[in-house]
Order: structure tokens, then sequence, then C-alpha cells
């Protein structure tokens, strides 16, 4: 099971590392710290292909070649305002009320480290304060703690700290 469950964790991750990386692919604001520091992202939702009730949060630090090298990815969120635990999901169904995120980093194609939510965690949260469906357009904020999944870095950290985490987006059409 633990292997299937990172075999998953790996493809999803080759597969967001491999995505579009123009500045017009990201659309909002975002401000969030790492461990405390501010961390340099940019942001993008787009329509889960789950359930036409959700969307997904892509919030990626870009080098200076345009190249994606770090990655939170929040999916299954409700479009609608609400305070939503986040839930560590890759046991679950994919239709479930669930909502659950990603870290990871690497270079291009390359895959070093895989967070994921600790299935014991209880403090991990994102909230939406507002959603306008006819501008398609999210605001809200939120706050969490990743364990390593997979490490394939020496210098990866034990755990990882988002905090004060705020953002504003749009689905993408």
């Amino acid at each position: 099971m633990r292997y299937a469950k990172t075999l998953l964790v790996l493809l999803t991750a080759i597969m967001l590392f491999s995505c579009r990386k123009d500045d017009d692919y990201y659309w909002g604001t975002i401000t969030v710290q790492k461990n405390g520091v501010d961390w340099p992202s940019k942001i993008r939702s787009t329509q889960s292909t789950i359930s036409s009730s959700k969307i997904n949060i892509n919030i990626n630090t870009i080098d200076q070649d345009g190249i994606v090298v770090e990655q939170l990815n929040f999916f299954k969120i409700p479009k609608a305002v609400g305070f939503y635990p986040l839930s560590y999901t890759f046991d679950q169904p994919p239709n479930d009320s669930l909502i659950g995120c990603i870290y990871a980093n690497g270079y291009d194609d390359q895959l070093f480290d895989s967070y994921l939510l600790s299935p014991l965690d209880s403090t991990s949260f994102l909230e939406i304060t507002e959603y306008d469906s006819k501008k398609k357009e999210v605001k809200g904020r939120f706050n969490l703690i990743v364990w390593p999944d997979i490490k394939g870095s020496w210098n990866a950290p034990d755990s990882i700290v988002f905090s004060n985490g705020e953002f504003h987006t749009r689905v993408a059409d």
C-alpha cells in the first residue's frame, strides 16, 4: 500500500511539474511564510477534475528560466465560503469531502522531495473567505504543516510549516 501511495505521489508531482510555466498562466496574489520566511510564489486555480463543485489551487515558485522548483497544491476545495480542515486524503475516495494538499520540490521533471499532511494532523486548514461565482474569483487564507513522504535531498527539513497564507485568485477557464 505504501508503494502504491508513493507511486501516486510521484506521478502527481511529475505531472504538476510538467505544467506550463509562463507568466500569463498565473493570476492573483499570494503571501505566505514558509518556515518563518516570506515565500515568493505565484498562484493559479483550476476547476477540479473530480467534481464541478470543487476547485484546485496551485502555488509555485519559479526560477529565472521559468521552471517550477517548488509547488504547494490544494485539491478538492468546495466553491463555497467556509473553514475547511485539511486532511490526509490519499487513502480516501476521490469524491469525498476531504480537502488535501501536497508540497513537492525538484527541478523540471525531477522530483527531489515530497511532503504530505500527517494523518494525525488537526491544525492545518484552508479557509475560503470570499467566492464570486460570476467572476470565478476566490479569496482565502491557510496554515499547514507537512511531513516528508519521500526525501531525496540531504538538506530536506523534517517538516515544513506554511503560515499566514493569504490569497486571491481566479479559477482558470
